[in-house]
């Protein structure tokens, strides 16, 4: 007889294989990031980034308001030249059909919690250290972003609160007490924001945290309400990442949609270079536009993600190249491949792939191809009846390769791959 073999390769949450419903939902709003929205940005790079957003048929541009700059020495002292660079961005997005998503953060120090700030009367007050750290009253940040939510309400797709308060290398939110501040902070923001700008979305959340561990937390602190969306900053596994922060929303009543409001992969490869760069698989340039389309595409699927906005249109540097364009503005696949999906083109996702089963020393090894943006719930049955389960997911090059227990033997098998998201493919031996 053959022992049940369950097992499970990855841990990671049962939510994950949970297939999404074919609901007949409405296509995503789509949309990039990159503009330069600052006064050291000139008018005509500001353009160009717009001319290159409007050229992908993008519909939204996610656009970031430095507090710090806008407002550098005291409540309601808007430096002009800051105010007019923004007033650049978003006018010029909505000149070329574009809405624009709109996130303000970074804390000016004198507003800012960080300890050790000092008096903030130096030129350089407003430093990273000091930006980096959340406002010591919330009532400050609801006031500046209520003005500017009135400002362009009219141009807005939605107001997305701060940045990524939960990313471990703090670089947006330091210091203590991160989930009590960060509710504080949105149940203030949103009615305000509603308030002069009704009609605006107004987005919480603003996570990376695919796990569910931080959502979790900010509902038992009471976030839930103080929202019209959530926003979700997910990256080497969206889809799955989807999935499992739906799961959690549905286990807390919370049935608002979510906005991919980041999301990209990073065109790092070289030949023998590192498989990572600082902390993201480094993908070929056909893999960057194959696994963007896979998750433009596959979220079509579902009408509870109203949003995706790629990250980003530039290359920053040699880790960090997302961009649809290298930093000298030369156009790779994945500008194409994002333009078309944009447009309407019903571009091919990534299916499962599964070669021959082969055996060797009474093992059967499984190995082929899927796409990168989710994880996979590989089963085995023996002569009809489940003896093994694993998660996987795929190397950097989309390739997947495992060897099945022993004790399964290499006959009778039935071996089955499954995405939630991009299909499934079996094969028998």
């Amino acid at each position: 007889m053959i022992p049940r073999v369950l097992a499970v390769v990855v841990a990671v949450s049962a939510a994950l294989v949970t297939l999404p419903s074919a609901a007949s939902a409405a296509k995503p709003l789509y949309g990039v990031q990159g503009v330069p929205s600052f006064a050291a940005a000139t008018p005509a790079s500001i353009d160009q980034a717009l001319d290159i957003a409007k050229s992908t048929n993008a519909k939204v541009v996610r656009i970031e308001a430095l507090w710090s700059l806008l407002e550098p020495s005291t409540s309601g002292q808007r430096d002009p030249a800051e105010l007019a660079a923004l007033d650049h961005a978003i006018n010029g997005a909505a000149q070329r059909g574009i809405k624009t998503l709109l996130m303000i953060d970074a804390t000016p120090c004198w507003a800012s919690s960080y300890a050790d700030k000092g008096s903030c009367a130096a030129g350089a007050a407003n430093t990273v250290k000091a930006t980096r750290y959340p406002p010591s009253d919330v009532s400050k940040y609801v006031s500046f972003s209520a003005f500017l939510a009135q400002r362009y309400a009219a141009n807005l797709a939605a107001f997305e609160i701060w940045n990524e308060p939960d990313q471990a290398n703090e670089l947006y939110w330091a210091g203590p007490n991160k989930i009590k501040g960060y509710v504080a902070m949105a149940k203030a923001v949103y009615p305000a924001v509603k308030q002069v700008a009704p009609k605006v979305p107004v987005l919480a959340g603003s996570f990376v945290g695919a796990n569910g561990k931080w959502l979790q937390a900010l509902y038992d602190a009471g976030l839930k309400g103080s929202y019209d969306a959530l926003s979700v900053h997910f990256y080497d596994l969206p889809l799955s990442a989807l999935t499992a922060t739906r799961a959690v929303q549905k286990k807390n009543g919370d049935s608002k949609p979510m906005w991919l409001a980041e999301f990209g992969f990073t065109s790092c490869y070289s030949k023998g270079g590192p498989a990572y760069k600082i902390d993201h698989a480094c993908n070929t340039r056909a893999g960057q536009a194959a696994n963007l389309v896979d998750t433009l595409r596959a979220i079509q699927k579902v009408s509870w993600v109203k949003a995706a906005i790629v990250y980003t249109v530039y290359d920053q540097s040699d880790a960090y190249q997302f961009g649809l364009l290298t930093s000298s503005g030369v156009k790779k696949p994945s500008f194409n491949a994002v333009r078309d999906v944009f447009g309407g083109k019903k571009k091919a996702i990534t299916k499962p792939k599964m070669k021959k089963l082969t055996a060797k020393r009474g093992r059967v090894t499984v190995k082929g191809t899927a796409s990168q943006t989710e994880f996979y719930t590989l089963r085995a049955w023996v002569h009809g009846t489940l003896a093994y389960r694993a998660t996987l997911r795929t190397d950097r090059f989309g390739a997947y390769s495992l060897k099945l227990p022993k004790q399964l033997g290499t006959s009778g098998l039935k071996v089955r791959l499954t995405g939630a998201w991009t299909g499934s493919v079996t094969r028998t031996r």
